[in-house]
């Protein structure tokens, strides 16, 4: 993997499209806020409200990531063309989790493998718009033979993402959006897709 191509990838990407990005991030942490602060009283509906927003939200960031990856530029309304996509992301998000925390308590180093592994099945589905198993079949055999690499990257966005932990906070609203991009610049590379 080229990391200096894959960062200038993503860096690219987010500032050809920074405002949306930052936007719908600072859209998504108040909706998510109003779900939270109503759940308190209708404590029925939060978690599958918070399920919702978040798969949501998820479904419209891997969008526009994978398209500020490509070098497209795009509005608001287009980060939500791929919500049907939405019930695929559940089933990701909840055979990854277990296949990874069964792998935790299976000594713990086929957990952190599957983590590695698991890590671009999201953007897969998105991309590919193909069934959650076979994204997530997909991305282990896209990421098993460059393992050690993806890993790296990994660290690298883990890296970026603190940076705007500690600026209290607010710094995440840019940082998250690019680490993403990011990640989705380094999925396209190891998928051998076009910028």
């Amino acid at each position: 993997m080229q990391y200096g191509a894959i960062i200038q990838t993503g860096w690219r990407g987010f500032s050809r499209n920074a405002l949306v990005l930052v936007g719908f991030a600072v859209l998504y942490t108040i909706v998510a806020a109003v779900v939270v602060a109503y759940g308190v009283t209708h404590l029925l509906w939060q978690r599958p409200l918070q399920v919702v927003v978040h798969l949501v939200g998820s479904v419209a960031l891997l969008t526009g990531a994978l398209l500020a990856a490509k070098g497209q530029t795009f509005k608001f309304g287009q980060l939500f063309s791929e919500t049907q996509q939405v019930f695929n992301l559940l089933g990701l998000h909840v055979f990854a989790a277990i296949a990874i925390l069964l792998g935790l308590l299976a000594f713990g180093i086929p957990g952190i493998y599957l983590s590695v592994a698991y890590w671009f099945s999201a953007f897969l589905l998105i991309d590919q718009r193909v069934s959650f198993l076979d994204a997530m079949a997909g991305a282990r055999a896209l990421v098993t033979p460059h393992w050690f690499d993806v890993a790296v990257l990994l660290l690298v966005i883990v890296a970026i993402s603190a940076v705007g932990f500690l600026a209290c906070g607010v710094g995440l609203f840019a940082t998250g959006p690019l680490a993403i991009c990011i990640g989705a610049a380094g999925y396209l590379q190891l998928a051998g897709h076009r910028s």
